[in-house]
């Protein structure tokens, strides 16, 4: 009687370590690259998602050139500056998380020129004015 009742309880453990279907199935996660160039554009992503962070073009020599772009991460665009030849060179403008503009003005060859335009949180205008350099 000690051996059927022996021989029950290791049958019983035995066959209830196999498969239960009330345990989920691990989902397989998909791979995603944190930056890539394609065609001499440049994207960075947000960490494990598809989500472009910064895009923008690049030269051969791989500097940046044109329009870069911040996205943040519900893919609006939150900034944009303008390069050439690797250095900030044209207009650059700068959102708050809202939406709202924080500040905006143009750069040549890498050097704040111009009057730039900044707003705080409660839209209060405040401006500078940085000059031109020579051979603007």
């Amino acid at each position: 009687m000690k051996n059927l009742i022996w021989i029950l309880v290791c049958s019983t453990l035995l066959f209830s370590c196999g498969n239960d279907e009330s345990i989920p199935e691990e989902k397989e996660q998909k791979e995603f690259p944190l930056k890539e160039v394609k065609n001499g554009l440049y994207r960075e992503y947000y960490p494990g998602t598809d989500k472009v962070r910064i895009q923008g073009e690049l030269t051969e020599d791989s500097l940046r050139t044109g329009r870069w772009s911040f996205f943040d991460e519900s893919g609006r665009e939150a900034s944009y500056t303008f390069f050439k030849d690797g250095k900030k060179h044209g207009f650059s403008y700068n959102t708050y998380a809202n939406g709202a503009t924080y500040y905006y003005g143009e750069y040549w060859e890498d050097t704040m020129i111009g009057v730039w335009k900044t707003y705080d949180t409660q839209g209060n205008l405040k401006e500078k004015d940085y000059g031109l350099p020579k051979g603007y």
